[in-house]
């Protein structure tokens, strides 16, 4: 810098210094790190409502407990592709100049949830008989207190992919922080104690109220005519975020298979600690997706975002996966229970998985937003490679974790070599910027 004291060799340090500071005091970064830190609180707060689960009720209960849950994580697999899917679309057609356009879709895609809700309900709760006796829960009402929970929770998934399209993301980081997380553990104490399994429900039920209220009290945009709307395509959403949910929790459901029960039992409270690497940094993608959407829509550069994004998830998940490597075992089994001290060894390389898993949920934002099928096609065939390797080679928790970890490795590797948009790519050098609209 000309007239600088530091212009004998340091002179380059400032500037870069300079840069430095001004992208972590940006907008992007300060919606990363409120995401990040409300994200980190929701998934430590589900974290705890399990904990607390498990404490309150006896195995048995908490085995119906684990089943609903586990049901919703199914069921909540297609909201997930619509919200990635119409976030996109919202902040595309936001950086368009579009706001009519972007209304108009967010009022078709309110209307169709609302008739897949009614008609959900109907089919769940005519099959209460057969579901209670499939999963042999212990009454009728845990079943339908299940379902309402279930029904309620789709509205709630879909409806932050508005807020996330328009980057809401104080409202955002508040859902994922009280509702999705720590309400939940607030609310089940009283209610697990007063009715038991239906009370732990009913703590998932309220805290989804609540998150409805959240999600529904400001949509942004004025009321559009009827005939302004937008086609969503939602397949490569939930193409890619199906196999992701797969590749992240298949290793538990078939330890539950292959492993005794014990082991099986070990290995799924490993795979839970080791997920808050996952999860913790998970809500950087969350804003990711519509800066790179909105970003591509006006012809810019989406390197900054997708760099800090990666960067930040991988020294999130790194620091996850340290601390749970460097903690004494007695403090964790006396935070979460005597059942984690057998486990504890595994929770480390799984959170190490999980990280670069982590690494994967990022391409997979950056991959929608520009409507590259090629990564999609990847983890796609990830999930069926991962299946088969859990299947043949998964006799012990070791080998699981090394299943999973050669799949998540493999997978990089194939970006980096498939797409400029992966991360040693972006490093090395800018991609040139997409000046069209991201396909659907």
């Amino acid at each position: 810098m000309s007239g600088s004291p530091l212009d004998t060799g340091t002179a380059a340090a400032t500037p870069r210094r300079g840069r430095v500071a001004s992208l972590l005091a940006s907008p992007a970064a300060r919606s990363g790190l409120l995401l990040l830190v409300c994200s980190v609180a929701g998934h430590l707060g589900n974290y705890l409502y399990y904990v607390l689960a498990a404490r309150a009720l006896t195995p048995a209960e908490f085995a119906e407990v684990s089943a609903m849950t586990g049901l919703a994580t199914i069921a909540f697999m297609p909201a997930t592709g619509v919200q990635a899917a119409l976030a996109r679309e919202i902040a595309a057609l936001t950086a368009r100049g579009l706001p009519d356009e972007a209304q108009g879709l967010i009022r078709f895609v309110t209307r169709r949830m609302a008739l897949v809700q009614a008609g959900l309900f109907v089919v769940l709760v005519a099959g209460t008989p057969a579901a209670v006796a499939v999963l042999e829960l212990g009454s009728v009402g845990v079943w339908l207190t299940g379902v309402l929970w279930i029904v309620l929770g789709l509205a709630l998934q879909v409806s932050q992919g508005i807020h996330q399209g328009r980057e809401h993301f104080g409202r955002v980081g508040a859902i994922l922080a009280g509702p999705l997380g720590v309400l939940r553990a607030v609310l089940l104490v009283p209610l697990a104690a007063v009715a038991g399994v239906v009370g732990a429900l009913g703590a998932l039920v309220l805290a989804t109220v609540v998150g409805l209220f959240l999600a529904l009290g400001r949509t942004g945009g004025r009321p559009a005519p009827r005939t302004q709307r937008v086609a969503l395509n939602l397949r490569p959403a939930l193409v890619a975020l199906v196999a992701f949910a797969s590749l992240t929790n298949l290793d538990v459901i078939v330890a539950k298979v292959t492993l005794e029960p014990t082991e099986a039992g070990l290995y799924a409270s490993a795979a839970l600690l080791g997920k808050i690497a996952l999860y913790g940094p998970s809500a950087l993608a969350l804003m990711l997706l519509p800066k790179v959407s909105a970003r591509l829509a006006a012809g810019l550069s989406v390197r900054s975002p997708a760099l800090l994004t990666l960067a930040a998830t991988l020294a999130t998940g790194g620091a996850v996966a340290l601390v749970v490597l460097l903690a004494p075992s007695s403090l964790v089994v006396g935070v979460f229970g005597e059942a984690y001290a057998d486990a504890y060894a595994l929770a480390a390389p799984l959170a190490a998985v999980m990280t670069l898993l982590a690494l994967v949920y990022v391409h997979i934002m950056v991959t929608l937003a520009r409507g590259d099928r090629r990564l999609i096609g990847v983890v796609a065939v990830a999930a069926v490679a991962q299946a088969v390797g859990l299947l043949v080679f998964g006799d012990t928790p070791v080998r699981m974790v090394l299943v999973t970890a050669v799949v998540a490795v493999g997978v990089l590797l194939a970006h980096e070599a498939s797409s400029r948009f992966g991360m040693v790519r972006l490093l090395l050098a800018e991609p040139a910027p997409e000046s069209r609209a991201p396909a659907a």
